[in-house]
C-alpha cells in the first residue's frame, strides 16, 4: 500500500509542475506579446534580408514564445547563411559557363571537358555523349 501512495504522489507532482510550467509559460506569451513583435519586425526590416530569408521568417507562429521565436530567427539567418555560401560556391565554380547538356552548351565545350588523360573507351564514350547531346539539342 505505501508503495502505491508514494508513487501517486509522486505523478501528482509531477502533473502539478506540468501545470504550472503550462500557466507560466502561457502567461509569459501573453504578457511578452508586446515585446515580441517589435523584434520580429526589426528582424524582417534589415536591408540584407533575402527573400528565402523573409520567407523563412514568416513561418514562425505569432503565438510563438519569445525564446522560441528567438530559436527560430537564428535558425533562419544560419539557413540562409548556408544557403548563400553554397549558391556563392557554385556560381563561383561555374564561371556561368552552361551546364553540360543544357541548351547553352556547344559541342566544342563539351569535348574540351574531356580529361587528356582519359582512356580511350572513356575518351571515346565522352564524345558520343557530346554527339548525343548536342543531337538532342538540335
Amino acid at each position: 500500500m505505501n508503495r502505491i501512495s508514494v508513487r501517486s504522489t509522486v505523478l501528482s507532482s509531477v502533473f502539478l509542475l506540468g501545470l504550472a510550467a503550462c500557466a507560466t509559460e502561457q502567461g509569459s506569451m501573453t504578457g511578452g506579446s508586446g515585446a515580441t513583435p517589435s523584434t520580429g519586425t526589426a528582424v524582417r526590416g534589415g536591408a540584407d534580408a533575402t527573400g528565402e530569408l523573409n520567407a523563412c521568417l514568416a513561418r514562425i507562429p505569432k503565438d510563438s514564445t519569445a525564446g522560441a521565436r528567438m530559436v527560430a530567427e537564428e535558425s533562419c539567418r544560419r539557413d540562409e547563411a548556408v544557403r548563400q555560401s553554397i549558391v556563392g560556391t557554385a556560381s563561383t565554380k561555374s564561371g556561368d559557363r552552361a551546364s553540360s547538356g543544357t541548351q547553352g552548351d556547344t559541342l566544342d565545350a563539351c569535348m574540351a571537358r574531356i580529361p587528356k588523360d582519359a582512356s580511350a573507351g572513356q575518351r571515346m564514350l565522352a564524345e558520343e555523349s557530346c554527339k548525343r547531346d548536342q543531337a538532342n539539342r538540335q
